[in-house]
């Protein structure tokens, strides 16, 4: 029963961050692009096959993706976003079925809720819904969001890459290792620390610790289409916070 946590991005593999993390384990693993069978450029029939075929050689039972899983439910009272989205303030906005806005987040949202369908539909993975920590031997498909992580771990959030290079991301390696326990390997890029600030909420998961994470925004729901609209974005809860 282990964690693979995916910070996505949808032109490069190399603009991925995979963060890898063994059951009981402290220590995470970076993971390129080309460990995974991964080659340029991004589609996501290669991504959904090589992402099934490592959770499958590795246990993993918990795959986190920053990335919507659905769309907006048009009876939400929202006018151009998910309730998620409202309460966390994402710069992304999902409306209802294929409406985005701004219009540079179109091709990550689209690309994000196909991977999401994909692994439900093709493999049959789980999303969270509301009787999950009952749920045993379930593979889940979880929908996080790092900006969020940082801050609800009660740490600043990681600036964007034009601000966070090099040696200044030391600091947020550091404050992640404070307060995770973790043991942040060496070389790693903002992506990757992306994906790794997520971990804490797959660990929660496994565990079916409910007071380990919040869930926010509203249950996702299935169209006789094969659609999901809404869903939660995941969280995680600091060690010791109420």
């Amino acid at each position: 029963m282990n964690i693979l946590s995916i910070d996505l991005a949808v032109k490069r593999y190399t603009d991925f961050g995979f963060a890898y993390l063994e059951s009981g384990s402290r220590t995470p693993v970076f993971l390129k692009p080309d460990q995974l069978g991964l080659y340029d450029p991004p589609s996501i029939l290669q991504l959904a096959a090589a992402l099934f075929d490592f959770c499958t050689e590795y246990d993993i039972s918990v795959l986190l993706i920053d990335g919507p899983q659905g769309w907006k439910d048009p009876a939400s009272g929202l006018k151009y976003m998910r309730i998620a989205e409202r309460v966390l303030n994402t710069p992304g906005k999902t409306g209802v079925v294929g409406h985005v806005k701004p219009a540079s987040y179109t091709d990550f949202t689209i690309f994000s809720v196909t991977l999401f369908q994909t692994f439900r539909q093709q493999y049959g993975w789980n999303l969270l819904t509301p009787k999950w920590a009952s749920q045993k031997n379930k593979r889940f498909l979880v929908e996080a969001f790092p900006t969020a992580a940082w801050r609800t771990l009660g740490l600043d959030p990681l600036p964007g890459k034009s601000r966070a290079k090099g040696d200044q991301l030391q600091r947020w390696r550091s404050d992640l290792q404070r307060v995770s326990g973790y043991s942040l390997p060496e070389g790693f890029t903002h992506d990757e620390l992306q994906a790794a600030v997520l971990l804490p909420v797959g660990e929660a998961i496994i565990q079916r610790n409910p007071q380990g994470l919040l869930l926010l925004g509203a249950r996702p729901l299935f169209t006789p289409a094969g659609d999901v609209l809404e869903g939660w974005i995941a969280v995680p809860v600091r060690s010791g916070s109420s």
